[in-house]
Parts: C-alpha cells; structure tokens; sequence
C-alpha cells in the first residue's frame, strides 16, 4: 500500500534563546542563599543599635563562658561575661563599615583616575601608573604600623590607610577595563560625532567600568574584612571594647586552654559565611557579565 500524503511537516527546534540559557546557568540556589545572608548581615549591622540585644561592651564576671542556649544568652558569654550575640551584631557593624567604606572609596576615586588615565594614555597614563606600581609594591603592613604608631590605634586611623591602601589596585584595574572598552563602536562613534573627553570619560566609560569594578570590589570586602582580622591577632587593630569580628577571634583564641572554643568559633563562621557569600555573589555577577559582554 502507498502510504497517504500527510501535511505534517518537522518544526525546526528553536535554538535556546542565549540570554536565558546562560542566565539559567549563572544563576542558582547558592546564589541566592548567599544573597540571604548578606542581607541579614548588612541589616544586622544597620539595625545592630537597634536590635533587643544586651549592650556588647557589658562586662558580668560571674556569667562567663555560659555555653549556647543558655537563658538570655542565646549565643554564650565570653571570657568577661559579654554576650556573644551582641557582640556578633556590633562587630558586623565595624566589620561592614571599615569593608564597604574601603571598597566605595576604592572604587570611586580609583575607577574614575583609572578610567581617566586609560582613556587619555600617553604621559599621563605612563607617569600614573608607575606611581600605582610604586604603591603597591609598598609593604601594607608596615604603612599600617607606621600610621597607627605615629597618629594612634583608632578605627578612623585604620580606615583611613585601608582606603589608602585600596585605591591603587582599583586604578590599575579600571584602567584595565577601560583600554578594552575604548575601542568599543560606542565609543568610537561618540568621538566621530565630536563628543569631548570628558563627556566619553564619565558618561560612556565609566558606568561600564563601574560595573567591573563593583563585582570586583564585593571580592575585596571578603579580604578587607579578613585584613582587620589578621590586624586584631597583632592587636593593632580597633581598639577594644568595640568588637570587630576579627577582635573576637583574637580574644577566643586564647580560651582554647579552658577548653572553650565558641567564643571564638561563633564570629569565626559569622566570617566565614560572610566571606563566602561575598565570593558566590561576586562570581555570579561575574559570570553574568562575561555573558552580558559576549552578547554585545
């Protein structure tokens, strides 16, 4: 028998649209946990004044080292009494604030020089560049000591050298960024229609550089805030008794020859999640731009 003549005809398969495909990929639970976290972090610190906690700096010697769980503590207590869930909540507050203050300055001040002085090139660009090659191959801790020993231990001392410190590596990479950038038919169609540098700088480079430069700067807060840590162990860090997350790490650690170890553990992993978080964000949002490039 001959087979009846059918109207079906195969439907070509739509290739998978790239912009969803590659967002699905980006994108994922740890994602979006991490995000969570965050949050709670950054509103913690925020809100840590406001919060229904004991005061931090409270001293209760007959209340020491009570383990977790215990009533009104739900954290503990540490070696002088205070309660750890306090002092989690204020040190997020320091931690965060010397974090994204570096990072903000650093990203400011260096993506706009960086983006100026790719941009122009020539002298400019030769002369800037070797003052960042100078800085950065200068010993950060020993220009952290030099500035605490002459102007004193405090947290707009340390600050301030963190965002010394920061702005030169921003500057080599937003200058990075933006030599790939100029030559961009966007930006090669501004100068054909008689656009000013300035105009090109900040208008058409910098919101792009900008971009960069913020899913850099959420690593840079993870090691910023490992930076305080590392400064609280040779406690030229804040002074006590503010507590930072890298203050309280350096104080439990010498409760490990009583044989406690959450006043110590407890900020180690508030840390920990945090700089973790930090990174999956910032990989994510890195991953999600390299796709958003390759489909201009």
């Amino acid at each position: 028998m001959r087979a009846e003549p059918t109207n079906e005809v195969d439907e070509p398969v739509a290739p998978d649209h790239p912009r969803r495909g590659s967002a699905a990929g980006t994108l994922g639970t740890l994602f979006w946990l991490a995000v969570a976290w965050l949050v709670l972090v950054v509103a913690t610190a925020v809100f840590a004044g406001l919060l229904p906690l004991p005061d931090p700096t409270r001293i209760s010697p007959g209340r020491k080292y009570l383990p977790i769980g215990s009533d009104g503590h739900l954290l503990g207590t540490d070696q002088l009494g205070r309660d750890i869930l306090a002092r989690v909540a204020e040190g997020a507050r320091i931690s965060m604030f010397i974090s994204l203050l570096t990072v903000a300055v650093g990203i400011t001040v260096g993506g706009v020089v960086g983006t100026t002085v790719g941009y122009v090139g020539g002298r400019i660009e030769k002369a800037a560049m070797a003052l960042v090659n100078m800085a950065l191959s200068f010993p950060s801790l020993i220009l952290l000591l030099g500035v605490i020993a002459f102007a004193g231990q405090s947290l707009r001392n340390i600050v301030l050298v963190f965002c010394v410190l920061a702005i030169p590596g921003y500057i080599r990479f937003a200058r990075a960024s933006t030599l790939t950038l100029k030559e961009r038919d966007w930006v090669l169609a501004s100068r054909m229609i008689g656009a000013k540098d300035r105009r090109i700088v900040f208008r058409v480079l910098l919101p792009d550089v900008l971009v960069t430069l913020i899913t850099f700067g959420l690593l840079a807060i993870g090691a910023v805030i490992v930076a305080e840590g590392v400064i609280a162990f040779l406690g030229v860090g804040v002074p006590p008794p503010t507590a930072t997350w890298g203050q309280m790490i350096a104080d439990g650690q010498r409760d490990f020859d009583d044989d406690v170890i959450h006043t110590a553990l407890i900020p180690a992993t508030a840390m920990f999640l945090t700089i973790l978080s930090l990174n999956l964000v910032g990989d994510g949002l890195r991953r999600r731009l390299q796709v958003r490039e390759a489909q201009i």
